[in-house]
C-alpha cells in the first residue's frame, strides 16, 4: 500500500520545490540594491555595482574592514552582507575588494 503513495509524494515535492524556484526567479535584485546591502554590511565602506542582466553583477568594493585580509577573505566578508541573495538573486558576482590605500594607490577617487 505504500508503494501507491511514493509517486505522488514525489510529484508533490518535486513540484513544490519547482514553485519555490520559480517564485525566487521572479524575484530579481538591481545594482543598487547589492550596493546599498554591501555598504550596510561592511559601515564606512564604499560600493559601486554593475550588471546587463540583474543576474551576474560586477562589484568594486573599498573597505577598511580588508586591511591585513587575503582576497578570499575579503570575498568572504563582502558575500557575508548578501546572505542568502548569492546564489539565489544575484547568480554571479565578481567582486574587486580593496582597502583604501589600495584604492588610492590606484589612481581612483
Amino acid at each position: 500500500m505504500l508503494a501507491l503513495f511514493a509517486p505522488r509524494a514525489i510529484h508533490y515535492t518535486r513540484a513544490r520545490r519547482d514553485w519555490r524556484w520559480a517564485l525566487r526567479a521572479r524575484v530579481a535584485m538591481n545594482p543598487l540594491q547589492i550596493q546599498q546591502q554591501i555598504m550596510a554590511g561592511l559601515p564606512g565602506s564604499r560600493a559601486e555595482v554593475r550588471s546587463d542582466d540583474n543576474t551576474h553583477f560586477e562589484a568594486v568594493v573599498v573597505a577598511p574592514q580588508f586591511a591585513g585580509k587575503r582576497p578570499l577573505q575579503r570575498h568572504q566578508l563582502v558575500y557575508a552582507t548578501l546572505g542568502e541573495a548569492v546564489g539565489r538573486e544575484i547568480h554571479a558576482l565578481s567582486i574587486q575588494a580593496l582597502t583604501p590605500e589600495e584604492w588610492a594607490a590606484q589612481g581612483s577617487h
